[in-house]
């Protein structure tokens, strides 16, 4: 028996120990598929791991290369606005002025207008100007060339510049941006008596006296205008003794909207003194809008009056700013709209106050100008661009508070105003230039004369007028006021006016003439020519002129 259970027992111990065996085998093999399996893992992630890694050494490269890219285009571009900004430094600076226009005037074959800047290099201001300037085809001269155009700063008659002999040997294709004079208008202080638009006017102290007797008056509001900049200020706080300084009677009861007060500002353009023509731009206005809401009493908020320190454009009115941004009406139409169809205010009337008061003021310094243009051998090669500064009352009546002239602040208005204001001067400087010629000037290059120039643009029989009856007996003789116009009653040098006259009514672009007078056919037809007799005879005979086209052609009455 118990053989038997031994024998049994090695038989199972013998069984227990292939078990085992086998087990331990399987585990062998077991470790072994798992370490190939991890062997391959290991292998798949190295893989993974690489790729990622040059997927991210791609993506690097790749970012390096658009940063490369990018830097490389901003530095030409940086490159190209520097050599810009040269060549029309180099326009300014008086050194270059010779070698510019030879260089140009080789290079095109069909010549170009040379434009003469004379300002400051180193003023950036000018640079936009130039640029104006280059756009309309100009290339830049100076004194040691021929030149089409002179363009200054402050007037070249006098110091600093003092350009007088350059001006007077100015030959007849030649123009410059000045007239001698301008300073009447400009600088001296523009009073109630030239016209019903401008506000009582005090300049301290010489007319301290007036003033004090006037300001005790109720209701009124005063502005103090010294050294440059204005300011709203209580009566008792005004500076009446410093020479020079302007005490200026304020709107104190202005039109609002959104409950802010503005001022408008007109361009105007002055083509000739003797005889007198004067142009507008009207069709839109450059508007400074007060950055806070109005209160007439409140002196510690100088924000609210509108200075020369205190503009914020347009859109800071809501109610402007929707049918000046969204529906693109320009400034004068926006305000024209609010007017009408939000305050239900007639606005009609006032474009003929704003005429008006400019032609009041030109009206009566004319005599000043004309005795400034003495001494002057070609006294129709000039023209000057003003801008007129204007309030609006709550009644809708204009008021003139200032008059500059238009170069001493266009080249810092292209600059820094904001871009609303900016076309608004662009458009202003071109319409300007396209109405004297200056726009589309014939290069003096091509060698033409300017008689030769004026006879391609206008003829004579361009600018007859009463055509209806200087073939007629009555006018054999020119004794008549009937004939004047006729081409036989006329000399060389009025024909001449003449043809200036047409060249400005059809190049005035968006201007319109101010003086001599608009008016419409029925108005020319019966005139009454004796309300002239006052004036000199050269403005006696273009206002006729104009208004013998104007009964001919409406065309010809606005």
């Amino acid at each position: 028996m118990s053989d038997k259970n031994g024998a049994s027992n090695n038989n199972s111990d013998k069984k227990n120990g292939k078990s085992t065996n086998g087990k331990k085998a399987q585990g062998k093999k077991t470790d072994n598929n798992n370490g190939k399996a991890d062997g391959k893992n290991g292998k798949a992630d190295t893989r993974k791991g690489t790729a990622e890694e040059g997927e991210s050494l791609l993506s690097q490269v790749i970012h390096i290369s658009i940063i490369v890219v990018l830097t490389a285009i901003l530095i030409s571009l940086w490159n190209t606005y520097q050599e810009q900004l040269e060549k029309r430094r180099q326009c300014l600076n008086p050194d270059h002025y010779e070698t510019t226009a030879r260089n140009a005037s080789k290079e095109d074959a069909n010549g170009r207008p040379v434009v003469w800047l004379y300002g400051d290099a180193d003023v950036p201001k000018w640079l936009d100007l130039v640029t104006v300037f280059n756009d309309m085809g100009y290339i830049c001269g100076g004194p040691g060339n021929e030149w089409d155009v002179l363009w200054t700063h402050h007037a070249p008659f006098a110091k600093p510049l003092d350009l007088k002999n350059v001006v007077n040997s100015m030959e007849g294709h030649q123009k410059v941006n000045h007239f001698p004079g301008t300073k009447c208008i400009t600088e001296e202080v523009l009073d109630s008596s030239i016209s019903k638009y401008i506000p009582s006017t005090f300049v301290m102290p010489r007319q301290k006296a007036d003033f004090l007797k006037e300001s005790k008056k109720p209701n009124k509001v005063w502005i103090e205008q010294k050294n440059g900049a204005s300011m709203v200020k209580d009566v008792n706080d005004l500076d009446l003794s410093t020479e020079g300084t302007v005490i200026q009677e304020y709107i104190a009861n202005p039109y609002l909207i959104g409950n802010r007060k503005f001022d408008i500002t007109v361009y105007v353009q002055l083509t000739s003194v003797d005889p007198l023509r004067v142009y507008l731009l009207d069709t839109d206005w450059a508007l400074r809008v007060a950055p806070q809401e109005y209160n007439p009493i409140d002196y510690s908020k100088p924000e609210q009056y509108i200075t020369d320190s205190y503009v914020t454009p347009i859109t800071a009115i809501p109610e402007l700013k929707k049918l000046h941004i969204d529906m693109k009406h320009n400034t004068k139409q926006s305000v024209y709209a609010q007017l009408k169809f939000f305050d239900n205010k007639d606005p009609d009337t006032i474009d003929g106050q704003i005429m008006e008061a400019v032609r009041d003021v030109f009206v009566a310094k004319r005599d000043e100008l004309r005795k400034a243009l003495q001494g002057y051998i070609r006294p129709n090669l000039f023209f000057e661009l003003f801008k007129f500064d204007f309030a609006l009352d709550e009644n809708l009546k204009v008021h003139l508070l200032k008059a500059d002239t238009l170069p001493s602040d266009i080249v810092s208005e292209l600059a820094d105003k904001n871009e609303e204001h900016k076309e608004i001067y662009k458009q202003a400087l071109y319409a300007g230039l396209s109405l004297t010629g200056v726009a589309g000037v014939v290069p003096n290059s091509r060698n033409h004369s300017a008689e030769d120039v004026l006879a391609m643009k206008v003829r004579d029989c361009d600018i007859q007028a009463a055509t209806d009856r200087c073939h007629l007996p009555i006018c054999e003789t020119c004794g008549k006021q009937e004939c004047v116009l006729c081409y036989q009653c006329t000399t060389e040098d009025e024909r001449f006016m003449m043809k200036e006259a047409y060249l400005e009514h059809v190049n005035r672009h968006l201007t319109r003439r101010i003086y001599p007078e608009r008016m419409t056919q029925e108005e020319a037809k019966n005139y009454d020519y004796h309300k002239d007799d006052h004036l000199a005879p050269r403005d006696r005979l273009i206002r006729e002129w104009f208004r013998g086209k104007c009964v001919e052609e409406a065309y010809w009455c606005s």
